[in-house]
């Protein structure tokens, strides 16, 4: 529509002459001899024109990129700026901004055919406000509303890492509000690599880049100029980058390596060879009473040579027997609980102890707030002690509340009593027991699946920072003859059976586990373990997710190559 600053009629029947681009220009009347006076209103603009000395074409009014010149109220954010076009320079004198009755600086110096100004700020959200322009003799008033301008939030992480693959590497960029125009939205974003786009909603831009090598650096750039679908636009630009590890299927130092222990002989042995290789050992040598009190044994042996060998010592403590009823008792009343947080600080001076992990396990899912609260009380206790609070944690998968039959009995009993966000909150670490996908109350299938613990480790982390979470590895083998009814081992006990009924393991490739069959007296035995390729193939979940570590059930247990994943860290 053609705009002049005359009759109304007349400026809604035809454009100003010499005008091709009808709408696009707004003729402006610049002089000091009134004659006439017009009103133009239109949106909630309104234009006074004194009759024309000389004439000035208005190109664009505009607050953060929102016309001005059309409907409906621009919606602008706490700092917008102002910036108006015309067809031919115009003296400084000739510029004048007024918000709300006030008058606002114009720094122009110099003739420009655009003025640049930055309304004063912030302004408050929701709040309308007017500004009125005057070139010359003509005077534009128009209204608007302040909003948050558009934002984004840039997230890069790798990407469903796999050894001996390139490396992959996802971005996923929130906007604060839905955008008006996806493609040119994308023209805003840069990735490295080779990058696909998807958008699950108007409001969220997901990139997943390609080709990485090791060492390389990836990194994603969102431009300013986006705009919303409500005509706000971003401000400021975003970006985000990364560097590829150097490797994916060893445990370099500065990741914490936390080795499970028991007294046995093949876990002595393997502790006393690899000292140098562990960070955090964790024996299991005490038990948490009814009362509070604790109960258990400490190897001086091993404490020596570990204070020797400069690792850490966090043993764990148990619910007696693993029984729901003792733990229950402990997580009830508050004097319990407090009694074994001062009993666990008292022990841990005594021995030198770096600190405690809690492994209260077959907790009811009840239970979980009391859980919880004894976490916070031993962390109230202990970290004023200077001393490390963990817990071993079961990791959940989407929908095990709403399982059925055993799987829902899991949840009820086992898993459910975790609140890993509250947990992760009040302790140091979390050590997430990535282990026995399958077990006592499953039919046989693998230990520890690569899609499980991956689908495990999102759903759990949620809401844990990176570094407060370890990727369990299990090093042992279950052995099934029927559901419920299973024998675990070592490596090397794997070995020996295979050996002895002429079974061949075979490679999973999507479970990335290994696993044979044999016939023993006359029953049927499916058994599924990991060897060092495999917990190998699983070392890239660690880097994935930005883990803490890794934490391995359990010394002695091992393939004895397994090592070559774990460099010394002294």
């Amino acid at each position: 529509m053609g705009l002049s600053w005359c009759h109304l009629d007349r400026l809604r029947s035809q454009p100003p002459p010499g005008d091709t681009r009808a709408g696009m220009r707004l003729p402006v009347a610049l002089g000091t001899g009134a004659l006439m006076t017009g009103v133009l209103l239109m949106g909630g603009l309104v234009a006074t024109a004194l009759a024309p000395m000389s004439v000035v074409n208005v190109d664009a009014m505009e607050l953060d990129g929102a016309s001005m010149l059309s409907t409906p109220v621009p919606e602008v954010s706490p700092h917008p700026q102002l910036v108006v076009r015309v067809s031919r320079p115009l003296k400084p004198g000739d510029w004048q901004v007024i918000m709300d009755g006030r008058a606002v600086t114009v720094s122009t110096t110099t003739m420009s055919a655009v003025l640049r100004v930055a309304l004063p700020g912030p302004m408050p959200l929701g709040s309308r406000h007017t500004v009125q322009l005057a070139a010359g003799a003509m005077h534009l008033r128009a209204a608007f509303k302040i909003v948050p301008p558009l934002t984004e939030a840039v997230n890069l992480h790798l990407y469903h890492l796999q050894a001996d693959a390139p490396a992959s590497v996802a971005a996923t960029i929130h906007f604060s509000r839905a955008v008006a125009d996806r493609a040119r939205t994308q023209e805003h974003v840069r990735m490295t690599g080779h990058a696909t786009m998807s958008w699950p909603d108007a409001q969220t831009l997901e990139l997943v880049s390609t080709g990485f090598g090791l060492s390389d650096k990836a990194g994603v750039t969102v431009d300013a100029g986006i705009q919303a679908a409500d005509g706000t636009w971003s401000r400021d630009g975003a970006s985000a980058e990364l560097t590829v590890p150097s490797t994916l299927t060893r445990v370099l130092p500065g990741r914490m390596v936390q080795m499970y222990y028991v007294n046995t002989d093949d876990g002595r042995a393997s502790l006393m060879a690899h000292l140098k290789q562990i960070d955090v050992l964790s024996p299991a040598w005490y038990d948490a009473n009814a009362d509070g009190t604790i109960s258990g044994y400490a190897r001086k042996d091993v404490i020596d040579a570990a204070h020797a060998g400069g690792v850490a010592i966090i043993p764990l403590v148990v619910n007696k027997d693993v029984d729901p009823d003792v733990g229950h008792a402990i997580l009830s009343d508050p004097a319990r609980r407090a009694a074994l947080a001062r009993n666990l600080v008292n022990e841990a001076k005594t021995y030198g102890y770096a600190g405690f992990q809690l492994d209260f396990e077959q907790i009811p899912w009840t239970d979980e707030d009391l859980l919880t609260a004894l976490v916070q009380d031993c962390a109230n206790a202990f970290h004023p002690a200077g001393l490390n609070l963990s817990v071993a944690v079961i990791p959940r998968l989407p929908g095990d509340d709403a399982a059925s039959g055993t799987l829902l009995d899991y949840f009820h009993q086992w898993s459910g009593a975790y609140d890993f966000a509250a947990l992760a909150k009040a302790a140091d670490f979390l050590s997430f027991m990535t282990y026995d996908e399958h077990n006592g109350v499953t039919a046989p299938g693998p230990v520890s699946g690569t899609p499980w613990m991956r689908r495990a480790i999102e759903f759990s982390m949620q809401g844990v920072p990176p570094e407060k979470g370890t990727l369990g590895l299990p090093t042992y083998y279950h052995d099934w003859t029927g559901v419920g009814r299973l024998s675990s081992s070592s490596y090397a006990d794997a070995m020996i059976l295979a050996q002895a009924h002429g079974a061949t393991p075979a490679f999973d490739v999507t479970e990335q586990e290994m696993h044979f069959g044999y016939n023993a007296f006359g029953v049927h035995h499916e058994l599924w373990i990991q060897s060092t390729d495999t917990l190998r193939r699983k070392l890239p979940l660690m880097y994935e997710y930005g883990l803490k570590g890794i934490s391995v059930w359990r010394l002695g247990f091992e393939d004895p190559s397994f090592w070559t994943l774990i460099p010394p860290r002294r």
